[in-house]
């Protein structure tokens, strides 16, 4: 059964990709009619207009056009999601939130500068730190819930989007922060009772019951394993499999919830080759990259998307996906793993990674370059014999 599905584009759309560079999430537009992709170093967020054909085997897809934006207020742009077709929400990890009007779509992929219509700054009011992944919600005909990883913060914050103000913000709190280390993706299931969060140093993916108790001092309710660095997550349409692209490795995993949902710790049921070495290797510049980053599934639940800096799209039939992960079982056997101990590990985990990312902060500073030579004669002067 293939799994992956080979797209077509003219040229100026094909150019358009190879200019991406590094690249971050990607999303479907309610309409299933575009697709937003983060171009981080370039500062752009490139739309595709994309036509998803539905046939009597695979589905067939079709990149057609697109628009290419700039705005002084995109700085690292890391998340995207649309409110609407014409309507995109942009978070960038050097800057605020904003929220653009779309102009349409054209064969040669033309360049816009647009100006923010709403614009959310990065300060205590609003609890945004180096704002990365992003999700949206919509809970009322004018209101939309909005959630953020923040990757300097550490949390995971709600916000209220008021779509009849122009998209101004209503409301902020810190939902997530305990066990937050990083986190680099977030997604809600589609009947809003779970929501995953990808937790980037201690290597998983964090499950909490979306209750009215839910708050910043929460534990997780369920851990998935096996991943190097974790990014993108997305729910299938049913909410019992759960999707993680792997940017420390060429791999798509693919987790199945158990008996009790998506409570406990678990492995992936499937994973999922979706590049080759040769293009995992070129991406490599550290252990954190080289794998795919961005992941959504269309709003026909069909196909699947990933993106990566030397593999910008890449799709995948998840009717295939799926059947795959149906044979790998689910969680429902006996002997269940730990939770308590899974929390443990992590926390040594985080406190590990924590020092260190310290530690090479100190030995960057400038004071510390500055006294190198005096720690070098004092450590001469120690390795002297009495």
């Amino acid at each position: 059964m293939s799994l992956e599905l080979h797209y077509v584009a003219p040229p100026s759309v094909t150019d358009a990709l190879g200019r991406l560079g590094r690249t971050e999430d990607v999303r479907f537009s309610p309409g299933n009619r575009r697709l937003a992709v983060a171009s981080f170093h370039r500062n752009r967020v490139v739309v595709f207009d994309i036509d998803i054909a539905a046939s009597a085997g695979a589905p067939r897809v079709a990149l057609i056009g697109g628009v290419e934006l700039s705005s002084p207020a995109l700085q690292w742009p890391h998340g995207v999601e649309f409110i609407d077709d014409e309507t995109l929400l942009v978070t960038s990890r050097g800057r605020d939130v904003a929220l653009f009007t779309l102009p349409p779509g054209k064969t040669g992929v033309p360049s816009h500068e647009v100006i923010p219509i709403a614009q959310w700054p990065a300060d205590r009011t609003s609890f945004l730190d180096a704002p990365g992944s992003v999700m949206a919600t919509r809970i009322a005909d004018d209101a939309c819930e909005v959630l953020i990883c923040n990757n300097d913060g550490h949390t995971v914050t709600r916000h209220l989007l008021d779509r009849g103000a122009g998209g101004a913000l209503r409301h902020s709190e810190i939902l997530l922060q305990k066990c937050l280390s990083v986190p680099d993706g977030v997604s809600v299931s589609p009947n809003r009772r779970w929501i995953a969060v990808s937790n980037h140093r201690t290597h998983n993916v964090l499950l909490y019951e979306n209750s009215s108790a839910l708050n910043a001092d929460a534990e997780p309710d369920g851990i998935l394993r096996r991943l190097y660095y974790p990014h993108g997550v997305r729910f299938s349409a049913d909410g019992r499999h759960l999707f993680v692209a792997d940017a420390g490795a060429p791999y798509l995993n693919v987790y199945a919830q158990g008996c009790d949902e998506w409570r406990g710790v678990r492995d992936p049921v499937a994973r999922v080759r979706v590049m080759a070495d040769a293009v995992f290797e070129r991406g490599r510049h550290n252990p954190e990259e080289g794998g795919p980053k961005g992941l959504d599934i269309d709003r026909s639940s069909s196909v699947l998307v990933v993106t990566s800096e030397c593999q910008p799209l890449a799709f995948f039939d998840v009717p295939a996906l799926l059947h795959l992960a149906l044979a790998g079982g689910s969680a429902c056997e006996p002997g269940a793993l730990d939770l308590s101990h899974e929390l443990s590990l992590m926390e040594e985990i985080r406190r590990m990674a924590e020092s260190a990312t310290e530690a090479h902060a100190m030995q960057s500073s400038l004071s510390w370059r500055l006294t190198a030579p005096l720690r070098r004669v004092r450590s001469a002067f120690r390795r002297r014999p009495g």
